[in-house]
This record gives C-alpha cells, structure tokens and sequence, in this order.
C-alpha cells in the first residue's frame, strides 16, 4: 500500500471518529445514529442494490435456459436496436448505476454472451 493512500486512509479514519464523537457530544444519540446512516448508508445502498442487480441478471441467465440463448439474446439485441429513450438513458448513467439495481440492456447482453462463452469452454472441455 502507497504512503500516501495509508496515511489518507488513517486521516479519514480520525476524522470519522472525531466527527462522531462532535456529534454525539452536541446532538446525542439521535444526531450519532443519523451521522452513522449518513456515512455508511450509501455504502450499503451500493451493496443491496448489487445484490439485485445480480439477481436480475440471473434471471437473465434462467429465462435463456428456458426459451434458449439463442433467440434470448436476439430479443435484447433487438430491444437495443430500438433505441428507446428509457434504454438509452439507463446505458449513459454514470455514478448512478453504481447505486441502481436496474441493469441497462448493454450490462444484460454482455452478461448473456459472457455466459454463454462460459458455457461454450466447458463443453469443449468435457468433449
């Protein structure tokens, strides 16, 4: 680890802790519990809405199972093809698709041919 990312790391740890204590010394208990939400909430967002997001690409995964990959994949291709406005916004976001459990149609189809390739080596491994 750099230096300087230690010492960053070791400098924002104070100033959590000090800030913490400010609070909770000036508001209490109440103004320490929304400091914690504040700090972490963000954080945890992040992670609940990756645990769906994944889910959904999972369902992704399933529902080629069933119709399959194939044609699965030609649907979503499809639907990018269209270009609708909603699509097209979802694959321009930036910072917010770090915190949205709705993966855009370029994540889906991506993720379909990464599986799908995965597939593809383990059969010709087992063959």
């Amino acid at each position: 680890m750099p230096v300087d990312l230690g010492l960053a790391i070791l400098t924002l740890v104070v100033l959590v802790i000090f800030g913490g204590v400010l609070i909770f010394s000036v508001l209490g208990a109440v103004g320490f519990w929304v400091y914690l939400l504040i700090l972490f909430g963000p954080f945890l967002e992040q992670r609940t809405s990756h645990v769906r997001k994944n889910l959904k690409l999972k369902g992704d995964f399933e529902a080629s199972k069933l119709v399959g990959t194939g044609p699965f994949l030609s649907v979503l291709e499809k639907i990018d093809a269209l270009e609708m406005k909603d699509m097209e916004r979802t694959k321009k976001r930036k910072l917010s698709r770090y915190f949205s459990s709705k993966p855009s149609i370029t994540e889906r189809i991506q993720n379909l041919n990464a599986l799908r390739f995965d597939q593809a080596g383990v059969i010709n491994v087992e063959s």
